[in-house]
């Protein structure tokens, strides 16, 4: 009986993982997340393993949603930059790798008398 029910928890936690990759959103993302989490907590605890049961409860569970909920939330409070600040150095080496090359002003091809004797010695 306990290998059924561990199979189908099992199963479900694969839907549900799949559901948080094609998520639209990330909030519904970390939701479900949250909950393959939570459903791992079960299966840990229907084989025994009451000690990874509660870590996996405690630390992927609990802190990791609210690590994703305070990263979604200062993602999308954060104030909108102009396309044209770089927000990193490697932003800004981007940004300059991108940006229109000017020619370089022609030079004429004056040889000075001085070029001359050099040249002739």
């Amino acid at each position: 009986m306990t290998t059924v029910v561990v199979l189908v928890v099992g199963v479900m936690v694969v839907v549900i993982a799949l559901a948080a990759v094609l998520a639209k959103s990330l909030e519904s993302a970390v939701i479900l997340l949250s909950a393959v989490s939570l459903l791992a907590s079960v299966v840990f605890l229907l084989v025994a393993a009451p000690d990874v049961a509660i870590t996996e409860a405690a630390i992927g569970s609990a802190l990791t949603t609210v690590v994703f909920v305070l990263a979604v939330y200062r993602v999308r409070n954060a104030a909108p930059q102009d396309r044209n600040t770089p927000m990193h150095a490697a932003d800004e080496s981007s940004l300059a790798a991108r940006a229109p090359r000017v020619a370089a002003p022609a030079t004429t091809d004056t040889v000075t008398e001085q070029e001359k004797e050099v040249v002739d010695a």
